[in-house]
């Protein structure tokens, strides 16, 4: 799951959740592994998708 936070300044960088994360805060949208191993910038550190995709052990 990507999710995304909006501000008016502009969105920022996106957070990439597995989909049962119990932390996510507000809308997300969910893609494949390929997509979220191309966006993770911010892996989110209760879930860990890093892991789970094998980007980080």
């Amino acid at each position: 799951m990507i999710e995304q936070w909006r501000t008016p300044m502009g969105p920022l960088e996106a957070a990439v959740h597995l989909d049962d994360c119990t932390v996510i805060n507000c809308t997300t949208h969910p893609v494949s592994a390929q997509d979220a191993r191309l966006a993770l910038t911010e892996a989110c550190a209760f879930c860990r998708p890093d892991t789970e995709l094998g980007i980080l052990e």
